[in-house]
């Protein structure tokens, strides 16, 4: 009897200090809710996931007698891995550093079909797709007319999601090509027939021959077959 009293007395002890204990050690899931709620106020996109990593399950922190505090380790958060520290202020005062995985969706610009090395882009080999640019590096393309008349600098698949380095801007005059050159001053404007020395892309300065005067100039193309003078 006595043996079986002092066994009840033994179980009961340790129910009531597994009880008091775990009343008593803060729990992973308001320091995840913590976390997430910092997270979603500092974020900015409109479209995102997050994904608190899970603390190690051994980790028993005294729970806090006040609300705990976040601390952000950067000033801006980025999609892919961002660490977030939280403590406690009071008490057993404490501090930890978790982690947790933002991706951030955006709508970008896709090819659908290949396109050629030298092509001009033609708007109907374009799509629009959400996608997780956490994965994408690069000045990514999220508009079509970002890409309007430009030329492709090397093969690209389907599929490809698109970003501007992909691109330049397609030559407009062609070396020995006959050009008109304005010449604009304060004073006057006039036109004149020149020879394109060098190939020339949008706003590029080229070398230009005047054709009456044998004169070499320096202007800018502003569109095929014209060059300016200022």
């Amino acid at each position: 009897m006595i043996k079986n009293i002092l066994s009840l007395l033994a179980l009961t002890l340790t129910l009531i200090t597994t009880s008091y204990a775990e009343q008593n050690i803060q729990s992973h899931d308001s320091i995840y809710e913590l976390v997430r709620q910092t997270l979603i106020k500092n974020i900015k996109a409109d479209d995102y996931e997050i994904n608190v990593l899970p603390l190690d399950n051994l980790l028993r922190l005294p729970e806090c007698a006040q609300p705990l505090t976040a601390v952000m380790t950067a000033n801006v958060i980025n999609a892919g891995r961002t660490t977030i520290g939280v403590r406690c202020d009071t008490g057993a005062k404490w501090s930890i550093f978790t982690s947790a995985m933002v991706k951030i969706f955006d709508q970008v610009c896709i090819l659908s079909q290949p396109i050629q090395q030298g092509e001009i882009i033609n708007p109907q080999y374009l799509m629009i797709e959400k996608r997780d640019v956490s994965t994408l590096r690069g000045d990514f393309v999220t508009r079509i007319e970002q890409l309007e008349n430009k030329q492709a600098t090397h093969y690209l698949p389907k599929g490809t999601v698109l970003s501007l380095k992909y691109f330049v801007e397609p030559f407009l005059i062609k070396r020995g090509e006959r050009v008109t050159i304005s010449a604009i001053k304060a004073t006057f404007n006039i036109d004149m027939k020149g020879i394109a020395m060098t190939d020339g892309r949008k706003n590029q300065r080229i070398n230009v021959k005047n054709e009456s005067s044998g004169r070499m100039i320096n202007a800018t193309v502003i569109e095929a077959g014209h060059v300016l003078v200022q």
